[in-house]
């Protein structure tokens, strides 16, 4: 399990520093907003921070593994429902729309399809 966090945690560190992925259209001032849309890998919410993590492929078709921070603020939804982070299964393609900030990535929106 503690090489599982540490492996989440790396992920989170590589994709916040490269800051791979395409900007969310209509994005302002403020935090960088972007969003990937791909599988579910990974979902974590035995642990403080709770985490998702997302696979998705870049235009170029280089894979890109984002994993973020999930707290109260994120908006959570399958189809039109509200559900939680405990209701996302690995394998489910899901869009993460996110912010990055000082402390890594930081999920706004998970919308599960």
């Amino acid at each position: 399990m503690k090489a599982r966090r540490a492996w989440l945690w790396a992920m989170m560190v590589i994709v916040g520093v490269s800051g791979a992925a395409m900007p969310f259209a209509g994005a302002e001032t403020g935090p960088a907003v972007r969003s990937v849309r791909g599988e579910v890998v990974a979902v974590n919410v035995k642990d403080s921070p709770q985490v998702i993590v997302v696979k998705a492929m870049t235009p170029d078709k280089k894979e890109l593994i984002v994993g973020a921070t999930v707290d109260s603020g994120a908006e959570i939804t399958r189809g039109s429902q509200r559900i939680t982070l405990k209701d996302i299964k690995v394998g489910e393609s899901a869009q993460l729309t996110y912010t990055k900030n000082p402390d890594g990535l930081v999920a706004r929106s998970i919308r599960v399809r």
